[in-house]
């Protein structure tokens, strides 16, 4: 039988850690393609699934229980191809996500619906693209959900939290070259790379920042932090788009309250969260990852013409899973992608 390997995390607590452990390789079924994963991202949402978080809501899709692979995001070398699949075929180059699951994309050969892959540009290099699908689907979501679009981010004022990072990298690429000013919030010691990214200006997080600036901002994106949630709504002027973000309490909610108290307790934070919208304003979205075709075409976009890219930080094996996630859980600088 034909076999491939992965980076199997244990769990929390006592048995926490991983192993790369051998796994029988099956035929995609009519959907899917089988790709040897030449890199494979390790985001923050991975690092805090290895610490047991989200577990109740992501049990639904089969994600939750322990032992499990980890990991949304790949690229690499379409090998088998399901008999529905016309679009791929065995050898040729691709990138793309996976949805939460409990076989994730860090191991040698993953099966995917050939539907969220795309073909990578031959002159891109792998390593690279691998760096960018979930953080560019998930930050797609959220400018989405603030209310922006493509044919209408042109002159828009956008306040962006938590700038310096990859959602806030991506977002500030995208949104500049749609025509939006881009104000964003970051370290002044990560200023330049807000700049480069094609931010109109940067200002850096004070007590003071929310006061001082003005309700004049057309859509806010939160990659931040919960706690300042309220305060960048606070700065859409009347009539404005919109607010998103991807730093929401729903997935801890739900495990540290139950499913019923969970569920009441969310519903009762969008509420008072979306009562206190200035005047007009009708888009508030909390954002969670899925897979998105619009997002995807979008990307694919974006990579031809080289106008979003990612720094890598740190590029491990499998066997140094634990390692990698270090690297993310310390918040060190630049992506970090497991090569199998």
């Amino acid at each position: 039988m034909t076999t491939g390997a992965a980076a199997l995390c244990l769990g929390p607590g006592g048995s926490g850690g991983f192993t790369v452990r051998q796994f029988t390789r099956r035929r995609p079924a009519a959907d899917e393609i089988e790709v040897a994963v030449t890199a494979a991202s390790v985001n923050p949402i991975d690092v805090r699934r290895s610490e047991g978080y989200g577990r109740r809501l992501l049990s639904l899709l089969g994600a939750g229980k322990f032992p499990l692979i980890l990991g949304n995001d790949l690229a690499g070398i379409v090998t088998a191809v399901g008999s529905g699949v016309s679009t791929f075929k065995t050898g040729d180059l691709v990138y793309g996500v996976k949805p939460p699951s409990a076989e994730g994309a860090h191991a040698s050969h993953v099966l995917v619906k050939a539907v969220h892959m795309l073909a990578a540009p031959g002159d891109r290099d792998l390593h690279a693209l691998a760096a960018i699908p979930y953080s560019f689907t998930t930050m797609w979501l959220a400018v989405r959900g603030a209310g922006l679009t493509r044919e209408n981010a042109v002159r828009k004022s956008v306040l962006v939290h938590g700038a310096a990072g990859a959602l806030g990298t991506l977002a500030t690429q995208m949104l500049s070259s749609w025509g939006a000013r881009v104000t964003a919030i970051a370290r002044k010691s990560n200023s330049k790379v807000c700049l480069e990214a094609g931010a109109t200006e940067v200002v850096e997080r004070t007590e003071e920042l929310f006061v001082s600036l003005s309700r004049s901002f057309d859509a806010t994106l939160n990659f931040a932090t919960w706690e300042d949630d309220l305060a960048l709504t606070g700065c859409l002027r009347d009539g404005a788009l919109g607010h998103a973000t991807t730093v929401h309490p729903m997935l801890g909610n739900f495990d540290r309250l139950g499913w019923l108290r969970g569920m009441l307790r969310t519903i009762s934070q969008k509420k008072d969260h979306r009562r206190a919208l200035p005047k007009g304003v009708s888009n508030y979205a909390w954002v969670l990852f899925k897979p998105d075709k619009a997002a995807l075409d979008d990307l694919r976009q974006f990579v031809e013409h080289n106008h979003v890219s990612l720094p890598i930080g740190l590029c491990k094996p499998l066997a140094a899973a634990g390692l990698a996630f270090d690297h993310v859980r310390k918040r060190q600088p630049g992506r970090v992608l497991l090569l199998p």
